[in-house]
């Protein structure tokens, strides 16, 4: 019997799974947290824009950390959390995600109206995808939804909270 061959994923799963039965009680930091998540030292294009750029306001939702979702197939970022003066954030605001993920900006119906827009030439000119979910929408229920097939990293904003800080940045591995 053929078995057909493991894909990105279940490979990047099985590794991951690995990796921690292997380091387990290795930590080393004496049980003071430090749980070795991925941060904006890694991805210092979008740490910068969510924190430093000249370009719309910082982002006072992230703090540094990003989610890591490497080993799903889709996620899904809230429009509209919490954040920045009023529900003028995206939740969360940083992810790192395997090539093939499927994203799904969700709107909350807070804040409104909102829209999802990676323009590399108004965001440090180093976006590595171009698109735009169209004129902003209001209300809950309207969705986005992208599938990032290519590595690379994908800084997005919406246009009319711009200068609130209301950005987001996605590291595609």
């Amino acid at each position: 019997m053929t078995r057909p061959a493991a894909s990105r994923r279940q490979f990047l799963r099985t590794a991951s799974l690995a990796g921690a039965v292997g380091l387990a009680g290795c930590g080393g930091d004496g049980g003071d947290g430090g749980d070795g998540g991925v941060t904006g030292d890694e991805y210092p294009t979008i740490d910068e824009w969510l924190t430093e750029t000249e370009l719309g306001g910082a982002d006072d939702t992230y703090d540094g950390s990003f989610v890591d979702q490497r080993d799903s197939d889709s996620v899904t970022v809230d429009v509209g959390a919490e954040g920045n003066g009023g529900a003028f954030a995206y939740a969360p605001p940083a992810l790192v995600v395997a090539t093939g993920t499927e994203i799904r900006w969700n709107w909350t119906g807070e804040g409104n109206p909102h829209n999802v827009e990676a323009l590399p030439e108004e965001q440090l000119g180093e976006s590595d995808y171009e698109f735009s979910s169209g004129e902003a929408e209001g209300g809950s229920g309207v969705k986005y939804t992208r599938t990032l097939d290519e590595a690379g990293i994908l800084l997005y904003h919406c246009e009319p909270h711009f200068s609130l800080g209301m950005k987001g940045g996605i590291a595609v591995e």
